[in-house]
């Protein structure tokens, strides 16, 4: 082997001074990076969703930039207005709607005028369940607190978690509130915020990477918000539309619900059918006939209303859809339903194509 050709160098050996040195400065950077993501973590959801809101509005407001010649802070300043009154004063509604309708249920029942009507014969006659939920509704129609003293455990753990969920939306509620003001001042940097987003996925991907992050992260967010959050907006307030119009008792509970179950994918289906009981067993004919077609015609909304929101189906499977709300909801409360299902699906699409990326690597 002919050595006069090697030009390596011979490695110099590191001093414990120099080792030291570095740990130290190692450590100190861990230390700062620990401490400024404690400081930002309250902060890290109502951003997440403010940049996730402001990659969704930013095409409406590059239209409405140029319609005002140029003026990009006041079309964020319409835009963040405008979107606070579309979806924060309904949802201040349905809190409070719900709250007044909880005190008034437990007002009455305080006062002995809580009574149920009793179930017609035909209940039984439901698969399963019929015999049971008979006997169960024979008891709370001639006391509700003949049932809570009969399954003590089951009946505080259902108010715990009802109010649990109450509280949580009241605080998803004002988090969302603010991350509607700050996409605004994200979309009036709209040209800073996309560079800076562009170079940290650059840093971060490497150099090297042939995947466009910045593209599939905007896509990615548009599909998702479009053909899963959008939807299941559209058919909750569809839902609320027949259940208020019915006169169905604790309506925004029960609006509340179907949100969040059209959210993480499962659909209104197991609401449709508790109420399309409710309604057939104590309300008339034509009421419980008319919500029924609404709710099954709202139910089936989800075929026509993915595929002209969303183009060609979902952008990643169901399952991650509904891992990323759950956890999210389990993370933090009723926001994380939004940005567990984004994130997540965000994650998988990064996480297929860095797949894809390394199995045509290896085939060339």
């Amino acid at each position: 082997m002919d050595m006069s050709n090697d030009t390596s160098r011979p490695v110099k050996p590191v001093s414990t001074s120099q080792l030291f040195n570095t740990i130290i400065q190692l450590l100190l950077v861990a230390l700062l990076i620990s401490w400024c993501f404690r400081i930002l973590s309250p902060f890290i959801n109502p951003i997440a969703w403010a940049a996730i809101l402001a990659v969704v509005l930013y095409p409406a407001h590059q239209k409405l930039t140029k319609k005002l010649k140029g003026k990009s802070t006041r079309a964020a300043v319409i835009i963040t207005v405008l979107l606070l009154c579309i979806l924060i004063v309904p949802a201040v509604w349905l809190s409070f709607t719900t709250a007044d309708e909880l005190k008034e249920f437990v007002a009455d029942y305080r006062a002995g005028n809580v009574q149920l009507p009793p179930p017609r014969e035909n209940v039984k006659g439901w698969p399963f369940i019929g015999d049971k939920a008979h006997e169960l509704w024979v008891q709370a129609s001639q006391g509700l607190d003949t049932v809570a003293k009969k399954y003590p455990a089951q009946t505080r753990s259902a108010l715990a978690s009802i109010i649990g969920l109450l509280a949580s939306t009241a605080k998803g509620l004002l988090l969302f509130t603010f991350s509607i003001i700050i996409s605004g001042v994200f979309l009036s940097y709209a040209e800073a915020t996309g560079r800076f987003a562009k170079n940290l996925f650059n840093r971060l991907m490497g150099s090297n990477s042939t995947i466009d992050v910045t593209s599939i992260v905007v896509v990615t967010i548009r599909n998702v918000v479009k053909g899963i959050l959008g939807v299941a907006f559209i058919q909750t307030i569809l839902a609320a539309i027949g259940i208020v119009l019915a006169g169905i008792p604790a309506a925004g509970l029960w609006i509340l619900l179907c949100l969040i179950l059209a959210i993480i994918q499962i659909g209104i289906l197991p609401i449709s059918i508790c109420l399309i009981v409710y309604i057939w067993s104590t309300g008339t004919t034509l009421t419980a006939t008319l919500l029924t077609i609404w709710l099954l015609l709202v139910g089936l909304s989800d075929n026509v209303l993915k595929p002209l929101l969303l183009g060609k189906g979902a952008p990643v499977p169901m399952l991650v859809v509904f891992l990323g709300a759950v956890g999210g909801f389990v993370l933090s409360g009723f926001m994380g339903l939004f940005t567990g299902a984004v994130v997540m699906s965000l994650g998988y699409k990064l996480f297929t194509l860095w797949l894809q990326e390394g199995n045509n690597r290896i085939t060339e």
